[in-house]
């Protein structure tokens, strides 16, 4: 006889009588029941009421990456490699390259076949030409204003790099942070095979961001739901075997006025939403924006990711998050609510047409919002 075989199971409703007798008249929703800003109902206890279908990956690493922004050549590769010293071992440069003499410089000893690159720019088919890159992506999130042919001709080589970057820089919540990138993605893929590449492989060459704030179990559902709605989608292209990409980064606000070293706790907190949602790969933001302690303030940042990696072992646990009952739950409302989103944006056209529309706004804000 199993340990557990002889405890009697306790319902759902058990556990909800027993909740409505202690609280002895006092409205159970009124003082237990938390009504969040997205719409979720968060509820003193979960048990067992759904079965998780989420999609996760085969291990739980990630990338280590940092990001450099290019405002001299120079001065960002020596960023670039004591990021790589410290440990990184991925690389996203932002800003403009302007010859090969200038992408030279920027790549100066740093060994490309074995460390990812990212570069990200207004005109990544202009980067694709300074250099052969076969480990990272060179992209631009650019529907809005889009240059169909590079994207075309960028999209269609054969390189192993992503190409496509689908992220959603305004303030907006959970569910509109999902719907909004889905859509975009979807709008992509149907840009492209409308000009004749297969839509497995321009799945392929997306990659998502997503930005991770404190709220820590939301943030864990959220890259979730991501996940299990991205497979939908794909599905309905008759594409099965190929996942979704996703970079997760620390959102930027500063959170304590008292003490700026709180905003690392904060840092490893949201890098553990990250990790635990099923990132593939995580820059943590450095929690002090001072010019005068950047290096500092990003050695702190990796050693984040150290910490985690290599003294709690987050990345030898496949699924951290199964058999959550509260974390399912919040999945799946959120799968809910972002696919509903979703729906109604390709009701009104796609992602495109409802900012020409005015239904969507050039800075996301939706008529349902």
């Amino acid at each position: 006889m199993g340990l557990f075989d002889t405890f009697k199971e306790v319902s759902h409703q058990d556990w909800l009588d027993k909740i409505t007798l202690d609280l002895k008249g006092k409205d159970f929703n009124d003082t237990l029941v938390w009504k969040s800003s997205e719409g979720v109902d968060v509820q003193p206890f979960y048990n067992q009421t759904i079965q998780s279908s989420t999609p996760i990956k085969t291990n739980n690493d990630w990338k280590i990456r940092e990001t450099i922004v290019i405002t001299d050549v120079v001065k960002a590769n020596t960023n670039a490699l004591l990021a790589l010293s410290g440990g990184a071992n991925s690389i996203l440069f932002i800003g403009e390259i302007k010859d090969q003499l200038d992408m030279d410089s920027l790549l100066n000893n740093i060994q490309t076949d074995i460390i990812e690159v990212h570069f990200y720019n207004s005109n990544p088919k202009k980067t694709s030409d300074l250099i052969s890159l076969n480990n990272g992506s060179i992209s631009y999130d650019s529907l809005t204003d889009l240059n169909i042919d590079a994207l075309f001709e960028l999209t269609n080589s054969t390189a192993n790099i992503k190409t496509i970057t689908v992220k959603n820089d305004t303030d907006s919540s959970i569910t509109e942070e999902l719907a909004y990138n889905l859509s975009k993605g979807v709008e992509y893929i149907n840009l492209l095979t409308d000009k004749g590449i297969k839509a497995d492989k321009v799945a392929k060459k997306i990659q998502f961001t997503f930005r991770i704030g404190t709220n820590y179990f939301f943030e864990i559902a959220k890259l979730r739901a991501a996940r299990k709605l991205w497979k939908i989608i794909l599905n309905e292209y008759g594409i099965e075997n190929i996942s979704m990409t996703i970079h997760s980064e620390t959102s930027k606000e500063i959170g304590s006025t008292e003490d700026l070293n709180y905003d690392i706790l904060r840092n490893t907190t949201k890098a553990m939403s990250a990790i635990i949602g099923g990132c593939d790969s995580l820059t943590i933001n450095p929690h002090d924006n001072s010019e005068q302690k950047v290096d500092f303030s990003n050695r702190i940042s990796r050693n984040i990711h150290h910490i985690l990696k290599e003294e709690s072992f987050f990345s030898k646990v496949k699924n951290p998050a199964d058999g959550a009952y509260y974390i399912e739950e919040l999945t799946e409302q959120f799968a809910t609510k972002s696919w509903k989103m979703f729906q109604e944006i390709e009701t009104n056209g796609g992602y495109l047409n409802c900012i020409d529309s005015g239904f969507l706004k050039k800075n996301n804000t939706t008529s349902f919002a």
